[in-house]
């Protein structure tokens, strides 16, 4: 029996997202739809709403613009709690290395990145995002951290980890904060037994720069980096270094920019002036490789 919880305020999706819940997860269930969370707090402050209503033991915290594709995907999160008592928190996407370099729950290290998600692109096609370490087999990885697109959890341990709706009062951050406060006591794990389709690209703009250092200097105390496992050579380096590349397109201003290289400690790895100028410079960047392309 699993509660289902959702912060939406789009009744469309909310139709959407629940017929296709009823006609995928395979058990007995309820859906609590939380339609202020943004009145509330933010997102945690509407899943610790929706979770103080649930009536079943095991609780699900989902996004509203994900379609299953797992038939019967309620019972496989079932079974892995009641296989492993030790088990607190369940996605589909996170790692088994949290640096202390400012980031998202992503690293680009293929030792430590775990993933099982379809994500549909702005032309409406679906693409499988498939990472799995080496020699991490079996259908659930233990991780450190998780993405909040899906998370599934017990009622009793959500009642000792709360989401924590004092410091993070808006959006993001909520799921890397309570996958590494669970983390330190419990198992959190990325399953592959449970496929969905995930609508949305997400959005990395100014405020998620400005929450990203946020959580990182004020709120988090989770002493990092942590990992599962031995980490990769200048594995700190390497996440500051993707994340810089990652962000570069995104609309963010000249300001928080500059406050993501000064938190993320950018200049202080050596070889790293080059992708910092094409963090603040991107479109220069691109201009050079198009008229290197037209010209060669």
């Amino acid at each position: 029996m699993l509660s289902i919880i959702i912060c939406s305020i789009d009744p469309e999706r909310v139709r959407t997202v629940t017929a296709n819940i009823h006609a995928t997860i395979g058990v007995e269930h309820e859906v609590i739809i939380i339609n202020n969370a943004k009145e509330l707090g933010g997102m945690g402050a509407g899943y610790n709403t929706g979770a103080a209503r649930a009536q079943y033991e095991t609780i699900c915290f989902m996004h509203d613009d994900i379609e299953f594709l797992t038939a019967g995907w309620g019972q496989s999160v079932l079974s892995h709690f009641k296989s492993d008592a030790s088990l607190g928190l369940i996605g589909i996407a996170g790692s088994r290395y949290k640096s202390k370099t400012i980031s998202g729950w992503w690293t680009n290290q293929a030792t430590a990145d775990c993933c099982n998600i379809y994500q549909r692109n702005l032309k409406g096609k679906d693409r499988k995002f498939l990472l799995r370490p080496a020699g991490k087999n079996g259908v659930i990885v233990p991780v450190k951290s998780l993405d909040g697109v899906w998370l599934c959890t017990r009622k009793r341990i959500w009642e000792e980890f709360p989401f924590n709706t004092a410091d993070l009062k808006g959006f993001h951050f909520y799921d890397l904060d309570i996958s590494l406060r669970i983390s330190e006591k419990y198992t959190v794990a990325v399953v592959y037994d449970v496929d969905l389709v995930h609508f949305s690209n997400g959005n990395f703009g100014d405020e998620w720069v400005r929450g990203a250092i946020f959580f990182h200097e004020e709120v988090n105390k989770v002493a990092l980096p942590v990992s599962l496992d031995a980490p990769a050579e200048n594995a700190e380096a390497h996440v500051c270094k993707s994340w810089l590349r990652r962000l570069r397109i995104e609309k963010i201003s000249w300001e928080n920019r500059k406050l993501w290289v000064k938190a993320g400690h950018a200049m202080d790895f050596p070889g790293l002036l080059g992708t910092v100028a094409g963090f603040y410079f991107p479109y220069v960047k691109q201009a050079k490789i198009k008229l290197k392309t037209l010209i060669s």
